[in-house]
């Protein structure tokens, strides 16, 4: 319990936690996991010490589709959510497909689980794993880990209440709109007005009923019977980088006809607009992405299954499109012309405004 009031983040929490029981409960490998109380999805959490990646996709798939014994849906309607794969399994321990697909392979013999889980709902899990020459796990560690439960539960739950009071707002709220029959603006949410004045054309000025050229794109775009009743877009914004535009179209039974929500694109959102801009090829993005993580050209052929000869040839298609020279100048630019203008704003303005972008052929502002 010490370990876990000293963490500052889910990280460290699982760490300093598993540290601390890894003498009494002993285990092999091991994961901290976080989830939603309302559905027990998985959420994020500590995978280092894990099943490994090329496993992961084959490890949900049970979890969240094909299903299986000792899930944590299971566990939340226990009394201690506690359970032992090969207890749950019994006598068809070979056909689980945890067992046979995910356990055994790693040459570990068995799987414990306790959901971590409070008074208010559960807020993660703890998943440990024995080897084969270790012994199996019995009663005495599934009363430690029983034990566990609540008061870690309640330690999970209070750190995301820190976590979140330490969270900045952002520095512009996402806005809504609402239109009727031919674009007419039925209600705006206080943050449009700003979104309005960073989406404006060139010269400042709006397209129909005062809409910005790009929010009047979306609206119209969603209407199409296409767009399947919604659409996801993207627009530049003068001094706020990159924003994405979400439109619905919601019938013909209400006077509103269509909704468009204006926010921030996040990190990753940012990193897709604009390899998407640069206009590079499916494969050239995915290099590309790993290249921005610091993957080296024969971590990228394995990850992506290409020889290093042809992870070279795409780097170079990637290079002559972006107008950069080396790896370190395609980060450079990246960041430069694209992150570090929103960083500034972001801190208050600090600096210059940013300069005009040399926005890549073929892509629009």
């Amino acid at each position: 319990m010490r370990a876990a009031a000293a963490a500052q983040n889910v990280e460290d929490f699982f760490d300093g936690v598993v540290r601390a029981v890894a003498p009494v409960l002993r285990f092999d490998v091991w994961a901290g996991v976080t989830v939603d109380p309302a559905t027990l999805m998985n959420t994020g959490g500590n995978y280092r010490d894990a099943v490994p990646e090329r496993l992961m996709p084959r490890m949900l798939d049970i979890e969240y589709r094909e299903g299986d014994v000792n899930l944590l849906p299971d566990l939340a309607r226990r009394p201690v959510p506690v359970g032992l794969l090969s207890r749950e399994a019994g006598d068809r321990l070979e056909h689980s497909p945890r067992y046979r697909d995910i356990v055994r392979p790693l040459g570990y013999r068995d799987e414990l689980r306790v959901l971590l889980r409070d008074r208010h709902g559960s807020w993660g899990a703890l998943v440990l794993g024995r080897g084969r020459d270790a012994p199996a796990f019995g009663d005495a560690d599934i009363a430690v880990a029983g034990a566990l439960a609540q008061p870690l539960g309640d330690a999970l739950r209070r750190l995301h209440l820190t976590q979140r009071a330490r969270e900045e707002p952002p520095a512009t709220a996402p806005g809504l709109i609402l239109l009727g029959d031919d674009y007419r603006v039925l209600h705006l949410t206080p943050a449009v007005a700003l979104w309005f004045e960073e989406l404006g054309g060139p010269d400042g000025g709006a397209a129909r009923d005062g809409l910005p050229p790009a929010v009047y794109a979306v609206a119209a775009a969603v209407r199409t019977p296409v767009a399947a009743g919604s659409l996801t877009s993207w627009a530049h914004t003068r001094t706020r980088g990159p924003v994405r535009l979400h439109a619905w179209c919601l019938g013909d039974r209400s006077p509103v006809r269509i909704a468009v929500a204006v926010e921030p694109a996040r990190p990753s959102e940012r990193t897709s607009f604009l390899i998407t801009a640069y206009g590079l090829t499916p494969r050239e993005r995915a290099v590309t992405e790993l290249v921005l993580r610091g993957h080296s050209t024969a971590d990228i052929g394995r990850r992506a299954g290409l020889s290093p000869h042809t992870v070279q040839d795409h780097l170079k298609a990637v290079f002559d499109k972006t107008g950069v020279r080396s790896r370190r100048d395609l980060v450079a630019k990246l960041f430069a012309r694209h992150y570090l203008p929103a960083l500034r704003h972001g801190a208050g303005g600090f600096g210059d405004s940013p300069a005009p972008s040399d926005t890549p052929s073929g892509a629009s502002g």
